[in-house]
């Protein structure tokens, strides 16, 4: 059976969100071989990251909290999220966005970002308004997270209680997708490399594309105002490794911006892939490496294009029984 981790993040059992929650399962469970968990996210225990780095350290050990998230890989919840072969997030809407408990939740997935093990996993979201709304903003909040986290995106369902029998029926069907998708991730979990992840989240609710060019030229959109050009000018990188890295990031940045300007999209995100994979490894280097984390920049995380990505995730975690 494939299995789908269907998570409630409300702290209302009996609410909006969780009616969609129930709808997105009713959904999954009429698929033939799929099997559906569905999780109340309160019951259990999990705080912050702490930024120990111990993860990217030793990634066999997971996270070293103490907590339903951590102790080794032998968290309750931690556990149930390795095993799955599809992830439902179904969260209320809080101060127009993400609420707490989703982003607490994502943010203890950082052991499995240096594992590789959750990459290509598929995930469908839930985000659900009563009152003003902004329930899209929140949508988008989760779509990035799901690219963060290297899942394969699904789908999201962005809903109003104004039009709730209609958001019903949308979870349902996206339900069935999600179900859909695991029974393929449950007779191979196919992964994500960067580049097929950064160009399958252009149509989804957020991609990379302009929030990247934007951090990587301080909001100027402009290649010689760069973060790339400001290190090598300034004098802030150090290191030989670190500063050929960004000399190789300029010509990609500058095809980036150029590309962008043209509205060719594609090609401007396969530039700013390889220009932000540089940076990754530039800052890695200088400020991580030695002072910070203390460990080289795992094969999983950014590789760089002229890499091998077969490596990326050669990790082979323990089965969890």
């Amino acid at each position: 059976m494939a299995h789908i981790l269907a998570l409630l993040m409300s702290g209302r059992r009996k609410g909006y969100t969780a009616g969609l929650w129930q709808a997105a399962i009713e959904g999954a469970k009429a698929v033939e071989g799929v099997a559906v968990e569905a999780v109340h996210a309160h019951d259990y225990q999990f705080g912050p990251c702490i930024s120990c780095f111990a993860c990217i350290r030793r990634p066999e050990d997971y996270c070293v909290l103490d907590d339903d998230m951590g102790r080794r890989g032998e968290g309750a919840l931690f556990q149930k999220v390795r095993e799955a072969n599809g992830l439902l997030i179904a969260e209320p809407v809080h101060m127009w966005g993400s609420c707490a408990q989703t982003h607490l939740f994502i943010e203890r997935l950082y052991p499995l970002g240096w594992t590789g093990e959750l990459s290509g996993m598929p995930a469908m979201t839930i985000s659900c308004a009563s009152n003003q709304g902004m329930q899209h903003l929140a949508a988008r909040t989760l779509a990035r997270w799901c690219f963060c986290s290297n899942f394969r995106y699904v789908g999201g369902l962005s809903a109003h209680t104004a039009f709730y029998e209609e958001a019903r029926n949308r979870a349902r069907y996206l339900g069935k997708k999600l179900a859909q998708a695991a029974l393929k991730d449950k007779e191979e979990r196919k992964l994500l490399s960067d580049e097929e992840k950064w160009l399958a989240y252009m149509d989804k609710p957020w991609n990379a594309l302009l929030p990247y060019l934007e951090n990587l030229t301080r909001g100027t959109l402009r290649a010689e105002e760069s973060l790339i050009e400001y290190g090598l000018s300034q004098g802030t990188f150090q290191r030989e490794e670190a500063r050929q890295c960004l000399e190789r990031a300029r010509e990609p940045m500058q095809r980036a911006i150029a590309a962008w300007r043209l509205k060719d999209y594609e090609a401007a995100q396969r530039h700013l892939l390889a220009a932000s994979a540089l940076w990754t490894r530039a800052t890695w280097l200088e400020f991580l490496e030695e002072d910070v984390i203390r460990a080289k920049q795992p094969s999983v995380y950014r590789p760089l294009p002229d890499e091998d990505e077969s490596l990326a995730c050669s990790f082979q975690p323990t089965e969890v029984s």
